[in-house]
C-alpha cells in the first residue's frame, strides 16, 4: 500500500489489521491487539474440522460495521477469557454458549467468536454482566465468566455515550441538533483518544479478570431450536468411503467434480432408509 512502511506493514499483519478504510491505521500501535483462533463444523451436516482459522479485529470490524470502543473492549475482555479458559486450544463454535449485555458490540462479539445463537438458544442476555462475558462448554458444562475492571473506561465519556442516545435531550432543549452533530464528533474523539492512550498500550489481562464459576445459573435462553448444522459434530471420520473432497493437511481438495463409485452411488441414488412399514393383516371376506 503506498505510503505505508515495510516495518509498519509487517506490524499491522502480526495483529491481522492489514490496512483498511474501516480499521484505524493506529492500531498497529497496540501491544497486544487480540487476535482469535476458531474451529467449526466442516458442513451443514458434517463433523467437526479440527483445523483452526484466525479472527482478526478486521474480521470483528467487517461483522460488527464499524470499530468503536465497544467492539474492542469485548475483544480485549473476550481474549483474556481465551488465555485463561483455552490456553493451547480454539473457541469450538459448535460446543459453546455465552452470555452478553444486550450490546450491538458485546453480543456481536459474543455471536462471532462463540458461534452462540439467540435463535438456538445459545446467547443468552444479561445487562448486569456490562462489559464481559460468561462463556459455557455445552459437552462438560464448564463456565468462564470475564468481566472489565471497575472504572477503567471514563464515566464521562459513557455519560456523553447515554445522553446522545437520549432523545429526550433534543426534545426538551438541553441539547440542541446542532450541538448533538458536534459533540457526536467530539465524543468519538474521545473515545479514541482513550483507546490510543490507555487501552491499546495494556494486555487484556490487565484490565479484564476472569475467573471459573462453579455451579453457573445462565440467563433464560431468548428462543430455544435445534441448530441442525452441529448436529453431527462428534460423528467419526468415515471408515471406508474415501472422498475426494476430504482436504489434505496442506491445503483445499483438488478441483474439479467427481462420479461416485459404487457401492456408494447406488446406495445414495436409492434414497434415504425408510422405517419398515408394519405388514397389514388380510382381511377376512366372511368378517
Amino acid at each position: 500500500m503506498e505510503g505505508t512502511s515495510d516495518t509498519t506493514a509487517t506490524t499491522r499483519a502480526s495483529h491481522g489489521t492489514q490496512p483498511t478504510w474501516f480499521t484505524p491505521s493506529w492500531l498497529d500501535e497496540a501491544v497486544a491487539l487480540p487476535s482469535f483462533q476458531v474451529i467449526d463444523t466442516r458442513s451443514a451436516q458434517g463433523r467437526i474440522d479440527p483445523r483452526p482459522k484466525t479472527v482478526t479485529i478486521n474480521d470483528l470490524v467487517l461483522f460488527h460495521g464499524h470499530a468503536c470502543d465497544g467492539l474492542l473492549r469485548g475483544a480485549y475482555a473476550m481474549r483474556a477469557l481465551a488465555d485463561i479458559a483455552f490456553p493451547d486450544a480454539p473457541f469450538d463454535r459448535s460446543d459453546l454458549q455465552v452470555v452478553s449485555k444486550n450490546s450491538p458490540c458485546l453480543g456481536d462479539i459474543a455471536a462471532y467468536l462463540t458461534g452462540g445463537r439467540a435463535r438456538f438458544g445459545t446467547h443468552r442476555l444479561d445487562n448486569d454482566l456490562g462489559v464481559g462475558f460468561v462463556v459455557q462448554v455445552i459437552s462438560t458444562g464448564q463456565t468462564w465468566e470475564v468481566r472489565e475492571e471497575p472504572g477503567f473506561f471514563p464515566p464521562l465519556i459513557t455519560s456523553w455515550e447515554v445522553a446522545l442516545l437520549d432523545p429526550n435531550q433534543t426534545v426538551t432543549g438541553l441539547l440542541s441538533d446542532h450541538d448533538k452533530a458536534d459533540m457526536i464528533a467530539v465524543n468519538e474523539a474521545a473515545q479514541w483518544n482513550w483507546i490510543r492512550t490507555t487501552l491499546l498500550p495494556s494486555r487484556p489481562a490487565d484490565h479484564y479478570t476472569v475467573r471459573l464459576t462453579v455451579d453457573a445459573t445462565l440467563a433464560e435462553p431468548i428462543h430455544t431450536a435445534r441448530r441442525t448444522d452441529t448436529a453431527n459434530r462428534d460423528v467419526p471420520m468415515p471408515p471406508q468411503f474415501e472422498s475426494p473432497y476430504e482436504p489434505g493437511p496442506d491445503g483445499p481438495p483438488p478441483r474439479g467434480t467427481y462420479d461416485l463409485s459404487e457401492p456408494w452411488r447406488q446406495r445414495y441414488l436409492d434414497g434415504p432408509p425408510r422405517a419398515r412399514q408394519p405388514e397389514s393383516r388380510p382381511q377376512n371376506v366372511a368378517e
